[in-house]
């Protein structure tokens, strides 16, 4: 049966395409009498040789959680991986090859045979062919403006191509145009493309799979997998027509009823189907055409195909702060020195240390307890960071309550962000009082204090007197702490016991400001936490404690490796005895002790049933009004926090405002934050399971007797 006549309108749009044509021949003319003239002018000589080494793009990092599952990727501005020229399956070269540029290996520069072979095509059937090499699309796409199509540009994308022959083999430049082309939105590189809508590697494409990703190259997004154009498609009419039994080969269906797509389609008929291929059936046609595959294998394919499942379409862009923290550690020489593995260059697949159940849990957590301490305490922001105890492996890692453009200062990391810890910073003043010769059993005198002009106070007022050490630290006593400050060799001691535990703001600050205020000095506030401090540092700190005073490195990242799977990472740093072991012990036998809390209420809000913890809360104050009668300040809190371990896990976590404004004056670090850490611990522990405990009971009968 023939097939419908062409409609008046499919009529003028060719005649169109014919004029189009004809300036196109002419073009083509043009170009190769241009080349002519400027190689005979000299001017040939004038172009300087391509450095195929300067053709380096910056390349994604994949960053994948412990398990190896994709987390996100960084790239500056195009997601792409590369891999070297002779790493892609062959069946993807010969793809390439078959339906970009079947004479790839043969031809010269310009391929004569391919412009009158596009133009006599483009003549006879009024379909537009393109005649540009695999050389000529690369260089093009790598130097020149792609979407001009002057005859200007064509000229020195050709004579560019042809330098690049000159300086590099087909088989290097076959490598560069697999790693550099479109495959749709900002996938560029065969390898980013395998991974996104397979989730395999390039050297390990079927021949279907190949087929596909050469057929998008002429039109990456028009032919995207995860588009409108998947499936080729046909008209109303012509569906009408197949449905009806009118159309019943697709020889009848008029080439301007068929809008091609990825992959062919089967429409049904009354007594069967009728098949309208795709673009990636031309590229099997093109390579059986070639010889690069017989039937059987051009049969396999087509089997492939039939059932194709692509990839489910994602945006990698989950843990906005944790890749942040990532990046930061790229930067700072998680990768060997000569390799340049950061968003500029890229190349590498990190796995990071993140542990999936415990970030679900973590985020959970923060988002179930937000809109209440916002509303209860004003605190819009909250931060959260948990390492292994063991390793130092950073497991969960919240940056803030959500991260949104639309909410001020929730675009901010607030992990990285130094604010004044409180008391949750004595215990580091406590291990330099002990490395300077006091013990928990030491009595400190807790009584009204004067220095200068200040005089101090205990955060729940009142006083004790007599006070050992492990009480006054169990109670979170200020005056005990500004004492043993005092006793410790003062703020240098307690600075430098703090940086060697990994808490190093402080000093970092002081050095800072000494620039252009020689004179400046914390002074006994340093005691009870006022240098500020950031949360990860904060972690590092009690990481330190919790393994006896040994100093491991925090880190996101387990290990990097370049796409071929090359080890990057150099070996991890030794870890450090920055303080004495019997001192952490201490410490940790103190804030785990239950008997010395100073009542049943901070039992309740710091314990965690079946699960020996060590917890020091803190609580910063903001002067928000200063009485001009007697210069004191209205004090309001600021920032709160619980700090803490167990024998699994290490966990920081923090609350307050970006903009530093004050929270409600009912606020404090136990009763804000607390709840969250004890919920997360009990969380976590109860995903894996309570390893062995670290008490010290010498210590304990050691108290008790004192």
């Amino acid at each position: 049966m023939a097939s419908a006549s062409p409609s008046t309108g499919h009529m003028h749009s060719k005649t169109m395409k014919r004029k189009i044509l004809r300036h196109s021949l002419l073009a083509n003319f043009f170009i190769l009498g241009a080349i002519l003239a400027i190689q005979l002018s000299g001017v040939w000589s004038w172009l300087r040789t391509i450095d195929v080494g300067s053709f380096v793009r910056p390349q994604s990092v994949i960053l994948t959680d412990a398990n190896g599952d994709e987390l996100r990727r960084v790239y500056l501005d195009k997601d792409r991986l590369d891999l070297p020229d002779d790493a892609f399956s062959p069946f993807l070269r010969q793809a390439v090859i078959a339906i970009e540029d079947e004479r790839f290996f043969n031809r010269g520069c310009i391929d004569l045979k391919a412009i009158v072979r596009a133009v006599m095509a483009n003549l006879s059937d009024g379909d537009i062919q393109g005649a540009s090499t695999i050389t000529q699309q690369l260089t093009g796409n790598l130097f020149l403006d792609r979407s001009d199509k002057s005859i200007a540009r064509k000229t020195v994308e050709s004579l560019l191509a042809c330098r690049l022959e000159q300086a590099a083999s087909r088989e290097t430049i076959l490598g560069l145009y697999l790693n550099h082309m479109a495959f749709g939105g900002m996938i560029y590189g065969a390898e980013e493309a395998s991974r996104t809508y397979f989730g395999v590697s390039a050297r390990d494409l079927t021949l279907a799979q190949s087929a596909v990703l050469a057929a998008m190259l002429q039109r990456p997004t028009y032919f995207s997998p995860y588009g409108i154009h998947l499936h080729t498609a046909v008209s109303r009419e012509a569906a009408r027509a197949i449905r009806k039994g009118t159309i019943w080969k697709v020889e009848q269906i008029p080439s301007a009823a068929i809008d091609i797509g990825l992959l062919g389609t089967h429409f049904l008929t009354a007594t069967g189907s009728v098949y309208v291929r795709g673009r990636t059936d031309l590229v099997l046609n093109a390579m059986l055409e070639n010889g690069f595959i017989g039937e059987a294998r051009l049969a396999l394919a087509r089997e492939e195909l039939k059932s194709m499942r692509f990839a489910e379409r994602t945006t990698v862009n989950a843990m906005p702060y944790f890749a942040l923290e990532v990046q930061r550690q790229l930067k700072d020489g998680a990768v060997q020195t000569d390799y340049p593995c950061d968003t500029k260059a890229g190349g590498c697949i990190v796995q990071t240390t993140l542990d999936h159940a415990l970030q679900s849990l973590a985020e959970r957590i923060v988002q179930e307890h937000a809109d209440e301490i916002r509303t209860r305490y004003g605190a819009a922001h909250i931060a959260l960071v948990a390492a292994d105890r063991a390793t130092g492996h950073i497991l969960a890692y919240v940056g803030n309550v959500r991260y949104s453009v639309n909410e001020p200062g929730a675009m901010i990391d607030m992990a990285r962000v130094a604010r004044q810890p409180g008391s949750s910073f004595k215990p580091f003043v406590y291990a330099t009082a002990f490395a300077a010769g006091l013990e928990p059993t030491t009595f400190l005198l807790d009584a009204p204090l004067t220095l200068g002009p200040d005089h101090p106070r205990n955060y729940e007022g009142g006083y004790r007197s007599w006070t050992q050490i492990s009480h006054a630290l169990a109670a979170s006593r200020n005056i005990p702490a500004i004492l043993a400050l005092l006793y410790a060799g003062g703020e240098d001691a307690v600075l430098l016991t703090a940086a060697r535990m990994g808490v190093v703001a402080p000093l970092d600050t002081r050095n800072i400001k000494r620039r252009w205020m020689p004179e400046f000095t914390f002074g006994y506030p340093l005691a009870i936490g006022s240098a500020e401090v950031p949360l990860i540092e904060m972690v590092q700190g009690y990481l330190t404690l919790a393994n006896a005073g040994i100093r491991r490195p925090l880190t996101a990242i387990a290990s990097v490796r370049a796409v071929d799977g090359t080890l990057l990472s150099p070996p991890p740093a030794p870890p450090v005895q920055a303080i004495a072991p019997q001192h952490a012990r201490w410490l940790t036998s103190i804030l785990s002790d239950t008997s010395i809390r100073p009542t049943p209420a901070w039992n309740e809000a710091l314990t965690v049933s079946g699960i020996q913890t060590a917890i020091k809360t803190g609580t910063s104050s903001r002067c928000v009004n200063v009485d001009p009668a007697t210069g004191r300040c209205t004090l309001l809190p600021g920032d709160v926090w619980t700090m803490g371990y167990s024998p699994e896990f290490v966990l920081g976590i923090w609350a307050g405002n970006a903009d530093y404004s004050p929270l409600t004056a009912n606020a404090d670090g136990m009763n804000v934050i607390a709840p969250l850490w004890k919920e997360f611990i009990a969380g976590a522990h109860e995903l894996y399971p309570q390893g062995q405990k670290w008490f010290t009971p010498e210590l304990s009968e050691k108290k008790r007797r004192g």
